[in-house]
């Protein structure tokens, strides 16, 4: 598995995970900076590691690693990163504590459907954060921090502005990915701002943190991101018609009506419910209100 090149100074690398793949994300210039982190030390030493070496570069060659959001498939392999010489990593500031402890975050979020959920993730070892940012913060002058919650509450993209190449890693979620069943939000709300302010940014590239239906992992052109962005929208109406129609129909069970609603987007049925049964719980809060 190698870099793909998506365009001058931006590579996407799809490290296999779970059942899909999640993207690490290189853009190269002046300095070098790499998006997220894969998944555990396995994923760096023998998808990320052999990658980067084919770019000719290593892991000391990298200015800054930028994370995109806190769960495990996206931050687990930063210790092993910084043994191999990462020196820097940069995260939104609700990020740094996540960061600091993965391990309690990663159970809390499964705590909340215990009979729904896996086992928390192996190996996650806590970090630090070098640089905290918040929304708007720039590094170098060409990496910019937009804060895009929904997803979950620390959740950004980033814009690198000199490439005008947008990284969203899971901001933007469509119907989630195959293992997913659905789309994940746990904030509805803020899902649909995050969405409405992507909008107004001038990229002409998305990159995607893994292959979310029906779009993929990359969208080219200025007026595709665009339609990308309000399909996102779309699928979230969709889902909240859906979930509408079940309750007048007096369903009141999470799973059941989290099943239906992915067999009625073509999904396939995830081993665990605790993701898509998230996303409903948003919707049925915002229709009981």
């Amino acid at each position: 598995m190698l870099f793909e090149k998506i365009k001058d100074n931006v590579y996407l690398l799809r490290v296999p995970h779970g059942g899909t793949t999640t993207a690490v994300t290189l853009l190269t210039g002046d300095k070098n900076y790499l998006v997220d982190a894969a998944g555990n030390s396995e994923e760096v030493d023998t998808v990320v590691l052999p990658a980067l070496k084919k770019c000719g570069l290593d892991f000391s060659d990298i200015a800054c690693l930028v994370c995109t959001h806190t769960h495990a498939d996206h931050i687990g392999g930063i210790p092993r990163m910084r043994e191999m010489g990462l020196a820097k990593v940069a995260a939104y500031t609700l990020s740094v504590p996540k960061i600091e402890e993965p391990l309690k975050y990663n159970i809390a979020i499964r705590k909340v459907f215990p009979l729904n959920s896996p086992p928390p993730s192996s190996g996650l070892s806590p970090d630090r954060v070098d640089m905290p940012l918040s929304d708007g913060d720039v590094i170098d002058g060409r990496i910019e921090l937009i804060a895009s919650p929904g997803h979950d509450d620390d959740a950004v993209c980033i814009f690198d502005r000199a490439t005008k190449t947008l990284v969203c890693g899971d901001s933007v979620q469509h119907n989630g990915t195959l293992v997913q069943g659905c789309a994940l939000y746990m904030y509805l709300d803020a899902y649909r701002k995050s969405m409405k302010k992507l909008l107004s940014v001038e990229a002409d590239t998305v990159l995607l943190g893994h292959p979310f239906i029906p779009w993929g992992d990359t969208v080219l052109g200025r007026e595709n991101v665009k339609v990308f962005l309000l399909d996102a929208l779309c699928k979230v109406d969709e889902c909240e018609a859906f979930v509408k129609a079940e309750l007048d129909s007096g369903e009141r069970d999470l799973v059941t009506i989290a099943a239906k609603f992915i067999d009625r987007i073509g999904g396939v049925q995830p081993t665990h419910m605790f993701l898509p049964m998230y996303t409903i719980r948003e919707h049925i809060h915002e229709i009981m209100k």
